[in-house]
């Protein structure tokens, strides 16, 4: 009878605190999945236009982030569903791209398993993404300005 009672606490304590095998076998693909083709991805550098040049030198993400093909430079999002069911797992890509030639001049690639509710208020399971250097500004750092990236 103890274990019986044991093992239901187990399994409702597994369930309510989000932590079920199911999403760790998806925090595990996303890993795995990143260490293939995650993060940023330079093909060919550029020198910065000034209608993207904040007064400070930097990029102004958010006209780069607004602008349309057809100008200098413009971003092309990509949605990709690796797993639809319930976790599920997105390959995010974001492409810079020159309004020129349409070339391609670096890609930033994550994967993310979102933030889930479990159906039971206030509880949650957590996202998870990778890698965390996939970002916008690390793939217009790459582009415009290759020197001064750590590596």
């Amino acid at each position: 009878m103890n274990l019986l009672r044991s093992t239901a606490l187990a399994a409702g304590a597994l369930l309510l605190g989000g932590c079920g095998l199911d999403v760790m076998y998806a925090d595990w693909r996303v890993d795995r999945l990143c260490k293939q083709d995650g993060g940023v991805t330079v093909f060919e550098t550029d020198r910065l236009p000034a209608e993207f040049r904040m007064p400070d030198g930097n990029v102004d993400i958010k006209a780069l982030y607004r602008a349309k093909p057809g100008r200098s430079f413009h971003l092309v999002h990509k949605w990709k569903a690796i797993k639809s069911d319930d976790p599920t797992i997105t390959r995010l890509q974001i492409e810079l791209v020159r309004g020129s030639d349409t070339k391609i001049l670096g890609t930033a690639v994550s994967y993310i398993r979102p933030m889930q509710n479990i159906g039971v208020p206030f509880l949650h399971r957590q996202g998870h993404a990778c890698p965390a250097n996939a970002r916008l500004l690390d793939l217009t750092t790459g582009v415009f300005f290759p020197n001064s990236i750590a590596r």
